[in-house]
């Protein structure tokens, strides 16, 4: 890490033990309230802390507690300003284990946490690369579906 702002290394820091445990809920933690992240393969951006939160609980608790999905850093590198972390995914579709490799995702940091986050996906597997295509495109409305079924769960308890 080449960051020498002890903010900008402690949000490193949790984020990479957020990654490493799969504890996506404590994800909000690490976002400002006016938080953006753009999925850009589609190009649909989520505002604000709780969409965004919606929608990386939504991808990375997929199947991680049972071990059926897992994210795995190979790169990564700050400066005060943004964070770049190059990873690789595995994930059971339809019963068959794929390792999805491409992923990319650059934040910006402001006040010692992200407001602005952009994820680039792009596998080298052409055959990969089209049905993830439209597994993506489909993405929004599986979270807002999700979210309104968490927080519908929520309220009646």
């Amino acid at each position: 890490m080449t960051s020498s702002d002890a903010g900008s290394e402690d949000l490193i820091e949790r984020y990479l033990e957020v990654v490493a445990n799969h504890d996506y809920e404590r994800f909000g933690e690490l976002l400002t309230d006016d938080c953006e992240f753009t999925l850009v393969p589609i190009g649909h951006t989520w505002r604000g802390r709780a969409d965004v939160v919606g929608a990386l609980t939504v991808s990375g608790n997929t199947n991680s507690h049972n071990g059926r999905s897992m994210v795995q850093i190979t790169n990564w590198f700050t400066n005060d300003e943004y964070v770049v972390v190059e990873y690789e995914r595995g994930a059971i579709v339809g019963g068959v284990r794929l390792n999805i490799d491409g992923y990319c995702w650059i934040a910006h940091i402001r006040d010692g946490r992200f407001d602005s986050i952009r994820e680039y996906i792009n596998p080298s597997n052409p055959g990969i690369a089209i049905l993830l295509s439209f597994v993506l495109r489909g993405y929004p409305r599986l979270t807002r579906r999700k979210m309104k079924n968490q927080a519908g769960r929520a309220a009646s308890s």
